[in-house]
């Protein structure tokens, strides 16, 4: 006898399995991030002895001020807390200052920055560099400080931090009237003036409202690339996604890109339902392209075969945001090999990666989008949740109709 029960026609069912999934993803990135943020921040007392390790004593004198005393109880300097906003989100720093208000040492509380970037500036003499400077100076990346190359927004949160630290001491500990925190200048540079302009490009070309479509794609692939990749090195990551979903956001005068960047794919997908950052300027994908016009690059993948590519891609991208999010640390589980390329640096694994991806590039068209990128998956979740809304809206409407 036959079952009577009909069954669903194939791509019906594969959806609501896609959708139940999605639903599962967004309920377990919510409870990581509830059980993230009840992980307190580290005590920063624990880190007063690194920064002024003569000191015996310590006593809260103000707010994250600490008056610091040796054996014989005298006072032998101050320590302060200062918090200053990295790449990856606050960072806090713990300041030593003598009695004449020079500093004399630093140590690192505690930060959310991908350890590549901050293990530059520990190799360099930045650090080194603080001491000897007191309150009364700007911290100024480019004034009286140089940063770290390739390592700015790391560096400039360490100055922001150090900065906010000393004056906090000299105003609260030492009594003199210091100078008010300076109001951050609106940034509007070359990368920003970029950024507008490969969106304005890309929207145009997938609206064909741009003759030679394909010419043009070129074109903002290899500004993308030059500009945004290997002049700036300022490709969409991970990690960056991680600090805006942990509610880490940067001060728009200062990190305007990002915004520009984040809001431009989200206003394009609510208009479009398209992504014109991965498919016109990514300068990762860019550099893919390349490698696949020397090699002859093709799509590779059955059908099959990309499917299950897909959901291992669905997979670690998943992983990375929940681990990040639990561990408060939004570059933690990083693991694009940008940085590799667009600078020259990172581990022997990341190059043998890297190698393996290019080389793969000039066979498979887009090998790294295709099979491990982690922004894919974002963008196929947001366009799966933003179809559900349509269907939804429209189905209420026929039904008032």
């Amino acid at each position: 006898m036959q079952n009577s029960t009909p069954r669903l026609p194939h791509r019906l069912k594969t959806r609501r399995i896609e959708r139940a999934l999605a639903i599962f993803s967004i309920l377990t990135v919510i409870i990581a991030w509830l059980v993230g943020g009840t992980i307190k921040d580290a005590a920063a007392e624990t880190y007063l002895h690194n920064a002024l390790p003569l000191a015996t004593g310590f006593q809260e004198v103000a707010p994250g001020i600490y008056l610091a005393t040796d054996k014989a109880r005298q006072a032998i300097g101050y320590v302060g807390i200062g918090e200053g906003t990295g790449y990856g989100g606050p960072m806090r720093m713990a300041v030593a200052v003598d009695l004449d208000g020079e500093i004399v040492g630093v140590a690192m509380v505690d930060h959310k920055e991908t350890p590549a970037y901050l293990e530059r500036v520990f190799e360099s003499t930045f650090l080194r560099d603080l001491l000897g400077k007191n309150y009364d100076q700007p911290f100024e990346l480019g004034k009286d400080i140089d940063g770290v190359t390739s390592a700015t927004y790391t560096s400039k949160a360490i100055a922001d931090a150090v900065r906010r630290a000393v004056r906090e001491i000299a105003r609260e500990g030492l009594g003199h009237g210091v100078p008010h925190e300076p109001k951050p200048e609106i940034i509007f540079g070359l990368p920003e003036i970029t950024l507008i302009l490969l969106f304005a490009v890309g929207y145009l070309g997938r609206t064909r409202k741009i003759k030679k479509t394909r010419y043009v794609r070129w074109v903002t692939m290899l500004t993308g690339m030059i500009v945004l990749g290997f002049i700036f090195n300022r490709p969409l990551t991970i990690s960056k996604i991680n600090m805006f979903l942990m509610g880490y956001f940067p001060n728009w005068r200062t990190d305007l890109y990002w915004y520009l960047l984040l809001g431009g794919i989200l206003f394009v997908f609510a208009a479009d339902n398209r992504n014109p950052y991965c498919e016109w300027f990514c300068p990762f994908g860019a550099a893919q392209e390349c490698m696949g016009a020397i090699g002859g690059a093709k799509p590779r993948f059955t059908r099959d075969q990309q499917r299950i590519l897909d959901w291992v891609q669905r997979g670690l991208s998943w992983l990375a945001i929940v681990i990040a999010l639990l561990m408060r640390n939004p570059g933690v589980t990083s693991y694009e090999i940008f940085g590799t390329l667009f600078q020259l640096r990172g581990s022997i694994v990341s190059f043998v990666v890297l190698g393996i991806v290019l080389i793969g590039s000039m066979i498979s068209h887009r090998f790294w989008c295709r099979t491990l990128c982690p922004v894919r998956p974002i963008e196929s979740l947001i366009r799966l949740v933003r179809g559900w809304i349509l269907e939804i809206w429209r189905t209420q409407r026929r039904k008032q109709a």
